[in-house]
C-alpha cells in the first residue's frame, strides 16, 4: 500500500503538558490596524468560551447561529474510543445557555460502538437537523427540537441510520431543500484510510424516511475517474439557485496526488452533464496532496472550494473558484487559485469557509508547527484576494492553549465572527471552544 496522505483528523493523538492558558490575537500593534478580526473581549472569558462535558475529550466540528444571535456547537464527546454526539448552546455572548439540554449541553448516544457528529443545520421551526456517523459504518442524521431533546417525530426516536453496502461511511455536511427535506453528503468505500472510496449522498422527507424519488432508494454513490487506488470523499454542499446540488471534496488516483474535487447533482440525484465532464471537475492544486473540505456559492454563480494543498512553504489554506459550468475561474485569486501562507513553514489548514453579506469569503482553520496550532482565519474579497482591512494582512490567529484548531465558521446577525473547534486548554483532554470576533 502507498502512503495514504489522507486529511488530518479531527482526533489526532497528542500528548501535552499543560501550561498556562493565553488568550491573544496575533494583530499589528500599531494604531491604524483595523478593527475588524480583532478577538471580541465582550464574548465568553476575554473573547473565548471553552466547554468541557465531563473531564472528556470534546470535539466540535460545527456551528450554526439561531436568528436571535445564540449559537449552536454540535461535535461529539468521550473517553476514546467511546465517543458519542454532542451539542451546546451558548447565549449571544458566549455563556452557556440553560435553556438547552442540560446546563446548556446534550450528549446522545445513538450507537454503543460510538456515534459523533460533522454538521448541523437549522429549520425554520428552530428544530436542529444534525448529521454525522454511526461508528464509521454509515450516515447518522438526528433532529433535535429547540430545547435539545430528540425529535421523535424524525426516523426511529429522533434518528436515522442509513448504510451503502460498503464497510465504511459517514456524512460530513447536511443541508435542507425549500421543501423540507434533507440532504447528507460524505464518503462510502472501504474505510479512511483506504483510497477505495466514493462520494456518497441520501435524501430523506422531513420524517426521516429516504425519499424513494432521489438516486435509487434515496441514495446516490458517485465513483470518480479511475480503477486501481482510486477514490474521493464528499466534505460539503450547497444549493444553487436554480435548485441543483453542488458537492465538493477531494479525489485521489493511482500515482497522482490528492485533488480537489467537485461534483453537481440534478433535483433527482442524477449528474448534471453540462456540467465539468460529465458532471465531476478535478482540479491539482499546489504542489502536491490538496483537500477541499468547504464551499461557497457567490452571487454571480462563482462556486469556490477551501481546504488546503502542499506547497513550498508546507501546508497552506488554499481556494480554487469555479465558473458555473465547473471550469477553473482565472478571475479568482491568481489564474483560479489562492494559496495563503502564515507563517513560513506552517501547518495551515483551512477546514471551514462561510460568506458574508457583501460577498467577502471568511475562512477557518488552523496554523503552527505540527502538533502545536492556533485558530486561523482569513478573510478574502469576492474575487479571492485577501483583505487588507483585516487583522494583519488578511489574517488573524488566536492561542488559547497549547493546541487549537477551528473547524467550523458562522455570522452572528450582528456581522460578528464566530470561530467554533477544540482547545486544549485544561491540559487533559480536549474541550470545545467557540471564539468571536469583529466582524467590521
Amino acid at each position: 500500500m502507498k502512503t495514504y496522505h489522507t486529511q488530518p483528523s479531527k482526533r489526532e493523538g497528542r500528548s501535552l503538558a499543560a501550561i498556562a492558558i493565553m488568550v491573544g490575537s496575533l494583530l499589528a500593534p500599531h494604531g491604524a490596524q483595523a478593527a475588524a478580526g480583532r478577538l471580541d473581549a465582550s464574548f465568553g472569558n476575554g473573547g473565548v468560551a471553552i466547554t468541557d462535558f465531563a473531564q472528556t475529550d470534546d470535539y466540535a466540528s460545527a456551528v450554526e447561529v439561531q436568528p436571535d444571535g445564540t449559537i449552536i456547537v454540535a461535535g461529539s464527546s468521550g473517553i476514546y474510543p467511546d465517543f458519542h454526539s454532542a451539542l451546546v448552546r451558548y447565549t449571544r455572548n458566549g455563556g452557556l445557555d440553560s435553556a438547552f439540554g442540560n446546563g446548556g449541553k446534550v450528549v446522545a448516544q445513538f450507537d454503543s460502538n460510538g456515534d459523533d457528529l460533522s454538521a448541523i443545520v437549522l429549520q425554520s421551526d428552530g428544530k436542529i437537523v444534525a448529521a454525522g456517523s454511526i461508528h464509521g459504518t454509515a450516515f447518522l442524521v438526528a433532529r433535535f427540537n429547540a430545547d435539545g431533546s430528540l425529535d421523535q417525530a424524525f426516523g426511529s426516536n429522533g434518528s436515522v441510520e442509513t448504510k451503502f453496502g460498503d464497510p465504511s461511511a459517514g456524512a460530513a455536511d447536511v443541508v435542507l431543500q425549500t421543501d423540507g427535506k434533507i440532504i447528507a453528503v460524505g464518503v462510502s468505500g472501504a474505510g479512511s484510510l483506504s483510497e477505495l472510496n466514493d462520494f456518497a449522498l441520501a435524501r430523506y422527507n422531513s420524517d426521516g424516511s429516504l425519499d424513494q424519488t432521489f438516486g435509487s432508494g434515496g441514495k446516490v454513490i458517485t465513483h470518480f475517474p479511475g480503477v486501481f487506488n482510486t477514490g474521493s470523499t464528499a466534505t460539503s454542499a450547497m444549493f444553487q439557485s436554480d435548485g441543483k446540488l453542488v458537492v465538493g471534496g477531494f479525489y485521489k488516483n493511482e500515482g497522482t496526488p490528492h485533488q480537489f474535487a467537485l461534483a453537481r447533482y440534478n433535483s433527482n440525484g442524477s449528474l448534471d452533464f453540462n456540467f465539468g465532464r460529465a458532471g465531476k471537475v478535478m482540479t491539482p492544486v499546489g504542489t502536491g496532496d490538496a483537500f477541499s473540505f468547504a464551499i461557497a456559492l457567490q452571487s454571480n454563480g462563482r462556486i469556490v472550494l477551501a481546504g488546503y494543498s502542499d506547497t513550498t512553504q508546507g501546508h497552506d489554506f488554499s481556494l480554487a473558484g469555479y465558473a458555473s459550468n465547473g471550469t477553473l475561474d482565472t478571475t479568482f485569486g491568481n489564474g483560479g487559485i489562492m494559496a495563503t501562507d502564515f507563517a513560513g513553514g506552517s501547518d495551515d489548514i483551512a477546514y471551514a469557509m462561510t460568506m458574508q453579506r457583501d460577498g467577502k469569503l471568511v475562512v477557518a482553520g488552523r496554523t503552527g508547527p505540527y502538533p502545536e496550532f492556533d485558530f486561523a482565519g482569513a478573510r478574502y474579497s469576492s474575487d479571492g484576494q485577501l483583505d487588507q482591512n483585516f487583522g494583519t494582512g488578511g489574517k488573524v490567529t488566536t492561542s488559547f492553549s497549547s493546541s487549537d484548531d477551528a473547524y467550523a465558521v458562522a455570522f452572528q446577525p450582528n456581522g460578528k465572527i464566530i470561530l467554533a473547534g477544540i482547545s486544549f486548554a485544561n491540559g487533559a483532554n480536549f474541550d470545545f471552544a467557540v471564539a468571536r470576533y469583529l466582524g467590521r
